[in-house]
């Protein structure tokens, strides 16, 4: 019998050991090789292809300093978490992307200033957060940027999605781990160019100017070269141009600029129309105080219509919208002004999950006309990027508009139409307006310039937006300051969906590797039911302290009766 005893404690010893150095050796495997297997509903560990397929074609090391290394509240550990997971996925793909997490605010006072003070000569703007802890409430300041080496060039890259008045921050910070994986493939895409695509913005039929679209053109002077082309100085559009912009034109366009597009476009050239179907602003109607907005005439829409979209000559009006003031009274001398919702001013919140769209801030825009999508001989893609809420109303023109509106309360029943399409992107190979119409003089030009002409196009990628006031930015007139775009002064408060928005539209024209299809990757956010788990709490706890030790006891009297059952005489 003893003999048996010791054979089976040697055997028991035996397993032991082997079963420790087995999870010993897994332990140290796992410090040095990561892997993992996706079994959410969204996919949400899975690289997409085109990122894949970016990772493996880098041909020099790409370093990644993420400014987020600290102790954070759960939320923005969980950023901290999931970015160290999407980086060490992306290095498994790729040997040549290495990365390590810094802490801004480590060392001395004077160090932390003078850190503080190039990051900020940079533009990396900190979010300053309250953290309570045993010790007392503190305020501390966190980067959440991740900055992009590669050779002698670098880039930051923004992990954190501005913030959306009235969004629940788990959502905010819940869309920002959604588009981790976009943010960083985008910045490694853009800083591997070797040379800066050009976007041009077009003049000479009285578009906004320099001053007005200075904001967006700061923004995209980061990744693109910026240039301004005169359509009346020229017989085509150059093929460098890869995506034009025609912001808010006034003046009409000539036969000569519509061939000039109509072949820029069968030739691939991407174009962004921002147009307003009236002439109207605040200050038409404020110094005439009763208006009647008369259409503009562009010229454009037999271009348009050839592409698959119609602007209408009307106004949209959306009951989910911005305020402009009203004098309500005088105190003394000085008039009393109150803030009133103006219906021709829609708000517009995306819903849709397009790369574009996906995740933005409001989009303010003025005087918005909308837009009809109309059918084409060749394949187009049509896309609707923005709507009304459904309470919203239409008016044709002639119209008389003035503030009387602002004394009366809506009547819901006239805001009824249901959501009007703003925004339109046309994909595919268009067909030319000019097929079997071209003039002898259209083709002297084209023989003249040494050009061919093109009857149908290769892919490319029309924008129409209905309002041509979702580009421009505010100027101050006396200093010639310039506010950043989307900017609201009579509620001071900015609204990035329409920076947003442009930049978002200008990168999926010119996304050739597909990188933007991360961007409408869907993490869903499972928040926690919180008067279940109070009424719940208990039990869960009992449960999660008492069930492992009930299962340990539980096995280890089933071992027990087996042992004894083995070798009981």
């Amino acid at each position: 019998m003893a003999k048996l005893f010791a054979a089976e404690s040697r055997k028991v010893i035996t397993t032991g050991l082997l079963i420790t150095g087995i999870l010993v050796l897994m332990y140290v495997v796992s410090q040095w090789v990561y892997t993992s297997f996706d079994a959410t509903e969204e996919r949400r560990y899975t690289l997409a292809p085109a990122t894949r397929q970016l990772l493996r074609n880098l041909d020099d090391r790409i370093y990644i300093r993420v400014l987020l290394d600290g102790r954070f509240p759960a939320g923005f550990k969980r950023l901290q978490e999931s970015t160290e997971d999407m980086l060490r996925r992306f290095s498994q793909v790729s040997p040549q992307i290495e990365y390590n997490f810094e802490n801004p605010n480590e060392g001395t006072i004077e160090e932390v200033n003078a850190r503080h003070k190039q990051f900020a000569e940079a533009g990396l703007v900190p979010t300053k957060l309250r953290i309570s802890d045993a010790a007392g409430a503190s305020a501390q300041y966190i980067f959440p940027f991740a900055i992009i080496n590669y050779g002698t060039r670098s880039i930051p890259v923004n992990l954190l999605q501005d913030d959306i008045p009235g969004a629940d921050k788990e959502v905010i910070l819940n869309n920002s781990i959604s588009l981790l994986e976009y943010k960083l493939a985008d910045g490694i895409q853009k800083i591997k160019r070797q040379t800066r695509q050009v976007v041009a913005f077009t003049s000479g039929q009285g578009e906004l100017n320099p001053l007005q679209t200075a904001s967006l053109e700061n923004d995209l002077s980061n990744s693109y070269a910026v240039n301004r082309i005169n359509l009346d100085s020229i017989v085509q559009i150059p093929s460098e141009i890869k995506v034009l912009i025609i912001a808010k034109p006034t003046e009409e366009f000539s036969e000569a600029h519509l061939f000039m597009l109509d072949q820029y476009i069968m030739n691939g050239g991407h174009v962004m129309f921002l147009i307003d179907p009236l002439i109207v602003s605040l200050d038409s109607i404020n110094q005439n105080k009763s208006y009647i907005p008369p259409p503009y005439n562009l010229g454009l829409d037999p271009l348009l219509f050839k592409l698959g979209a119609r602007v209408n000559p009307n106004l949209v009006l959306d009951l989910q919208c911005t305020r402009i003031p009203m004098v309500v009274g005088m105190q003394g001398d000085k008039p009393q002004t109150e803030l009133f919702p103006w219906y021709y001013h829609p708000l517009i919140s995306s819903t849709s999950d397009h790369p574009i769209t996906k995740g933005l801030d409001r989009i303010q825009l003025e005087f918005p006309g909308s837009i009809d999508t109309i059918q084409t001989a060749t394949p187009i893609m049509k896309t609707i990027l923005m709507k009304s809420s459904e309470y919203s109303r239409i008016q044709l023109t002639p119209v008389r508009l003035n503030f009387d509106i602002l004394r009366e309360e809506p009547d819901p029943k006239l805001f009824n139409k249901g959501p009007q399409n703003f925004a339109v992107m046309l994909e595919g190979p268009f067909q030319s307006l000019y097929q079997n119409r071209l003039s002898n003089e259209q083709l002297a030009v084209l023989d003249n310039a040494g050009l061919k002409y093109k009857a149908s196009g290769d892919s490319a990628k029309v924008l129409v937006v209905a309002d041509g006031d979702i580009i421009k930015n505010l100027v101050n007139s006396t200093s010639g300051e310039i506010a950043p775009l989307g900017y609201n002064k009579y509620e001071n408060t900015s609204f990035t969906g329409n920076r947003d928005f442009l930049l978002n539209a200008i990168e999926y024209m010119l996304d050739e590797s597909g990188v933007l299809e991360a961007r409408s990757k869907d993490v869903k956010l499972r928040l926690l039911n919180t008067v279940k788990a109070n009424e719940e709490g208990m039990k869960w706890q009992l449960i999660n302290i008492l069930g492992p030790l009930g299962l340990v006891m539980l096995l280890g009297m089933i071992y027990q009766y087996l042992r004894k059952r083995k070798f009981s005489v």
